[in-house]
């Protein structure tokens, strides 16, 4: 398997070169364009085998809908032949990014930056908190353990951070962590500060690990947005 992720920052697409019998699975709407000796298989976003298997992977993928606002379905590609190709991007503009799992290795991403991943990465859904309510970003994170590659896709530019004590981030800005991080919500000042800043909620991590940021908020552009619609 070779991936190759070109047009980054603003425009990423990620062009995914299989050999027989390798699958890839991504989310439902990611692809692009494919060659022609590719199987697809449309399923559930969930795991699961059998019966009772089916019924598990219909509720995780009716969970990772409605509780976190990701795709019920993911696409799993598996090529026929040698040196099958198939590209796919985000849906918003911007840009992805390729991280390599392995045993050893759990990363966390808010659920809209899951982009794609191989077979053998497991993609779990994650309560965030209560506090995460707050954040507008949704409660809900995935967490992606396993080996193989693990696509993730930003608003914007990624930016990687490498946090050796602690980092305030804020939370539209959030794409994914891994290490011994932890993190709360907060206010990003006082109550003055937090209602005429524009800054709103963030959230402070603690301890070492990697961070993954986005350079454009979804939300901010939503609220630019909605008043410039005609009534």
């Amino acid at each position: 398997m070779k991936i190759d992720v070109e047009s980054r920052p603003s425009y990423g697409l990620a062009v995914v070169t299989l050999d027989q019998g390798e699958t890839f699975l991504s989310e439902s709407g990611a692809m692009v364009a494919m060659s022609s000796n590719l199987a697809v298989d449309t399923k559930f976003n969930g795991t699961g085998t059998g019966f009772f298997g089916f019924l598990k992977a219909m509720m995780a993928g009716l969970a990772r809908k409605f509780l976190a606002g990701e795709s019920m379905f993911v696409n799993e590609f598996t090529a026929k032949s040698d040196g099958q190709q198939v590209m796919l991007a985000p849906t918003l503009v911007g840009d992805v990014e390729r991280i390599r799992m392995k045993d050893d290795r759990a990363v966390t991403v808010q659920a809209t930056s899951y982009l794609a991943s191989g077979s053998d990465v497991n993609v779990a859904l994650v309560w965030g908190g209560f506090s995460m309510l707050f954040g507008g970003e949704g409660a809900f994170f995935l967490k992606c353990t396993g080996t193989g590659p693990l696509l993730i896709n930003a608003y914007g530019a990624i930016e990687k951070i490498e946090v050796t004590d602690g980092y305030i981030v804020d939370t539209g800005h959030v794409v994914g962590w891994e290490g011994d991080l932890t993190y709360k919500i907060k206010k990003a000042g006082g109550w003055k500060s937090t209602l005429l800043s524009g800054e709103g909620l963030v959230l402070e991590f603690s301890g070492t690990g990697t961070l993954w940021l986005q350079t454009r908020n979804l939300s901010s552009l939503l609220g630019w947005l909605t008043p410039q619609l005609p009534g």
